[in-house]
Order: structure tokens, then sequence, then C-alpha cells
């Protein structure tokens, strides 16, 4: 039986918020006085000891959760306004259609509604949570009062992606999964949402000249994704003559070629790569520089930043995996990319009555099944762990499913079968996982024939092998017991009571942290090419913090 004062029957009777200060307990520290965003909190000067005023108390617990001496409780409802209703996706979903799956806010009205349940905090967690550390109340508090500019203006000062990252950004397992209302237990505020409201209703600035610092050097980039663009966003505002290195037709990265037009538009993802050409940035495509060609250019440019992330597919070895009808998820996404945007027909698709299978439970997977959906096809993904262990955002799995992507967790592939050469069927079978850091294991006798000619892979991407041994990567953080937080996390009430949030944000910040130091002599890495395969806020963050640690070395020595 549950005994806990938050479960008592005399506790889920409180109308509203109440918070208790055990003064045996308070040394009159006054860490809940400064980061109570209501002032409900005051210290008793005679006493020096803290005092609640419950008629100001909204429940959202931040003191309880930073309070070194567990001298406060908090019980009762949260005193906060209902997440405005968020605009739904039309289905069923129409072959060839590239509309976008989740549509912004419906209206200012909306917006502002939603920013004002924003506390504002003092210490904000959500900020550390962000993967940038944009300045989310400031951004919040000027849509709360109809500045859309000044909105921008703020969130420039982190970001160069606020519309891409508002868009692909997994936000429950960072700033909304670090909101003061998430971690007491409530609905975060949709900051995700309110940052796409600033960035379809303002322009983001184009990216121009803030200072002369970088004047008279250069800097080379390999790779013009996420990680690329920063760095070169960063540098060329400060006039660096940077050149940028891509090893495709166009450029963009993964916001080319890896995001479907229906998550991310082509006008949104080819945003930042304009706006740094329209700067001056000289982007040179089908150019794939070899680790041999390093050193010609560190003698070319005054640095070189390595952004290229991870491309290399993850194939599993299993028996028939080089059939015809065998391809990985960049191949299929690309394809798929071009034929939704030419509406070009699929014949393999039309009419099909064998099922697409796709394995893997990212969001990549996720993404090809859903243009599986869109060029007629009837996608079956297959992830070998429970849906609980799936690395997929959980939004994306409910979206995918209202569209008719059929999942099967807890099932892996176990061979493909086929004739003249040409793939044929698929033998799957159940899986058992033990513990959540074991691998699975298939389960005997449960083996089951698929006919199928198309199996994509989303099994994971590693570093090229070459580059990955020239660097010694990807760069790992270091056990636990190597890097403790510094106090201003641990101080912020992020890690309270196991927060998930709080854990992954502060794994976030260790990649952030070495992004700042150079490999060698003048060469950074940043993004995939530091840690392994990353997300785009995380690679922005890297790339751009690598820009500023070359800036700052180069200015340091005159």
């Amino acid at each position: 039986m549950n005994t806990s004062i938050e479960n008592s029957p005399i506790i889920n009777k409180i109308s509203k918020p109440m918070a208790r200060v055990i003064r045996e307990r308070c040394v009159g520290c006054q860490e809940c006085v400064i980061r109570c965003p209501t002032l409900a909190l005051s210290m008793d000067i005679v006493n020096w000891v803290a005092e609640a005023d419950n008629e100001l108390c909204v429940g959202c617990r931040q003191c309880e959760r930073t309070c070194p001496f567990s001298a406060i409780t908090v019980v009762g409802p949260l005193k906060v306004t209902p997440r405005t209703r968020m605009p739904q996706v039309k289905l069923p979903v129409e072959p060839g259609s590239i509309a976008e799956v989740r549509p912004g806010l419906a209206s200012a009205e909306d917006a502002v509604k939603e920013a004002e349940r924003c506390l504002n905090c003092p210490d904000p967690t959500c900020v550390l949570g962000c993967p940038a550390h944009n300045d989310i109340p400031a951004f919040i508090k000027a849509v709360r009062e109809n500045d859309l500019e000044r909105a921008q203006k703020a969130l420039a000062e982190t970001t160069c992606l606020p519309d891409v990252c508002s868009r692909v950004c997994d936000v429950a397992s960072q700033c909304e999964g670090s909101c003061s209302w998430a971690l007491a237990g409530g609905e975060p505020v949709a900051i995700g949402k309110l940052e796409r409201f600033v960035t379809d209703h303002s322009p983001v600035p184009p990216s121009k000249l803030i200072s002369d610092r970088g004047k008279g050097l250069s800097v080379g980039i390999l790779g013009s994704g996420p990680a690329g663009i920063a760095a070169a966003w960063e540098l060329a505002g400060t006039g660096v003559k940077v050149v940028i290195y891509e090893r495709e037709a166009a450029a963009g990265g993964i916001l080319k070629w890896g995001i479907p037009s229906y998550v991310l538009p082509d006008k949104v993802s080819q945003r930042p790569v304009q706006a740094l050409q329209d700067a001056g940035v000289e982007i040179q495509t089908n150019t794939n520089v070899t680790p041999e060609m390093m050193e010609r250019l560190l003698t070319k440019h005054d640095a070189v930043i390595v952004a290229f992330g991870a491309p290399v597919p993850e194939i599993p070895e299993l028996p028939g995996i080089k059939l015809n009808g065998v391809m990985n998820a960049t191949e299929f996404l690309t394809k798929a990319k071009t034929a939704l945007a030419q509406g070009t027909p699929q014949p393999e698709f039309k009419g099909a009555t064998v099922p697409v299978l796709v394995l893997g439970g990212s969001d990549t997977a996720i993404d090809v099944a859903r243009s599986v959906l869109r060029l007629g096809g009837k996608p079956i993904i297959i992830h070998r762990r429970e849906e609980k262990f799936s690395r997929a955002r959980a939004d994306e799995i409910i979206e995918a499913e209202n569209e008719g992507v059929e999942f099967r967790f807890a099932t892996n592939l176990v061979k493909l079968e086929g004739g003249n050469g040409k793939l044929e069927k698929a033998v799957i079978a159940k899986t058992h996982q033990k513990k959540p850091g074991t691998a699975p294991e298939i389960v005997k006798g449960t083996e089951q024939a698929i006919d199928t000619s198309l199996v994509v892979l989303a099994t994971g991407y590693k570093l090229e092998s070459r580059f990955a041994k020239l660097f010694k990567l990807p760069t790992r953080q270091p056990t636990k017991d190597s890097l403790f937080p510094d106090r201003h996390w641990v101080a912020s009430g992020i890690f309270s009571q196991g927060s998930a949030a709080g854990n992954l944000a502060w794994e976030r910040e260790y990649s952030l942290l070495v992004s700042l130091l150079p490999q060698r002599d003048r060469l950074w890495l940043a993004g995939d090419a530091l840690v392994g395969p990353s997300t785009v806020v995380g690679s922005m963050a890297q790339g751009r913090l690598a820009a500023r640690a070359f800036l700052d070395s180069k200015n340091s020595r005159r």
C-alpha cells in the first residue's frame, strides 16, 4: 500500500497547491527563494528560514526540486491553464502528398494563450534541456507581448535553424521535457510550437556581418549539414572567408536528403543554405575530401572544421542481405523524396499486394515507412526491441500508426530469400529482451515468412572508417564518475527524481564541451563527425561552438 503524502486521501482533496517549509531542516540558503517564479517564497528575517505564501503558489515544485536539504514539500494540483489545443493533421494521407504532417499554431491568439502558460522561471531548466541553450523564456515573453521580431532576435543569439529545429526536434526529451511544468508532472509549455509560430510569421534573419574579428581569416568546412551550416553561419558573421566542401551534388546534408519534405519542407530546409550563399560563403559540391587531403586543406586555410556527419549505413550480417531488392534508408529516402517532389509514379508500388519491410526502430525507419505510404506501398516496420525501448519519438509512432503504418515490435529479421539474385521473401521471428540494456534474443519456433520485394534497412549509421581511425572517433562521454555536472546544473532541479530529460541533457552537454577542443592544431570536429549519429539541434550547437573556439584561439594570439 502506497502511503506517500502525495497519494494520501486527504491530500488528494486539496483544491489548490500548497507549499510547506519544514523549518527544522531549512538553513536559510535561499535556493528556493531565488528560483520561485511567482514570488511565493520569501525569508523570515527574524528566524532566517524560508516561508511560503500559498496564495501565490502555483505548485510548479521548483522549490521542492532545488532545496538541497529537502526542507520544502508541495502538495495539491498544478495551478496552470490547459495546454492550447494543437492543430491535427488531416487523414487519410493521399498518395503523392508532401503536405506538412504537423501544422503550426492556428492563430496569434493561440500562440499568446500558450505563451502565457510559461512561468518565466528565474533559473529555467528548459534552457538546459535545449542543446543549443536557446533563451526560451525571452523568446516566449516576446511572443506573449506580440513582438515576433524581438522573439527572432532572442533565438538568433543561439540558433541559425529555428525554423528547422521547431519542426524536427524531439522536444519531449529536450526543452519541453525539461519544462518546470513537465518536471512537476504536468503538461509542458509547447515550446516547439511557439518557436515554429515565430519562424512561420517572422522571417529568420539573414546571415550578416556583425563584427570584423575574423577579417583576413579563412576556414574550410567539410560537410554542409546542420553542424557545417552553423559553423559557417558563425564564421561568416565575423568576416571569415568560408569555403564548404560537400561530397553530394547539393548542399544541406541530412536536411536535404535525410528528412522527408512532408516533415521538413524544401523551402525551410534550403533556407539556411541560400542565406549562407547570399552572405558570400562558397559551397563546393561534388567534392569528396579524403583523409589524405586534410594536410593540403590545413595549408590552404587557417583552420578546418570537420562536420561531414556519419554517412555509412550499418548493414546487418544476415543471409540474403545482398539480394536485389534490399537498400539502405538513405538511398530509399533520396529516391522517394525526388519521386514525390516530381510526382513520378512508382511502378513497383502500383497495385502492390506485398508489403515493404522497414528494418529498424528509429525516426529514420518511420520516415521511410511514411514515404512508402505516400508512394502507394504498404509498409511494415520490423523492430527487434519492444516499443518502450524504441529510439523513435512517441509522437512520430502515433502519427505513423494513424496514417496506416504497421509496427511489429519485439520482432527481428532472420534471413532473406529469393531466386536469381532477386528478393522474394523475408523470414522474421519474435524476440525477447531480458533487460533494457541487453540485446533482444530470437524466440525459437516463432519464425514467419512474409512475401516481399523490397526491404529497407534503417539500422543506423557510422563514420567512414578512415576518418574514424584518423581522429580516434567517435568521442564518447567518460563514465559518470569521471565527470560530474557543475553546481549550476545540480542546483537547477533538472535532475530531480531521476528525470530522464535531465540525464539526457547532461549527456548532450558533454558533446558541447568537447566540440570546443581542437583535435589537433587548427582542426575542429562537430556533429556526427565528433560524437557519432546525433540530432540536428545538437549538431548545430556543436558546429557553432567549434567556430567560436577557432575565433577565440586566433584572437587570443593577436
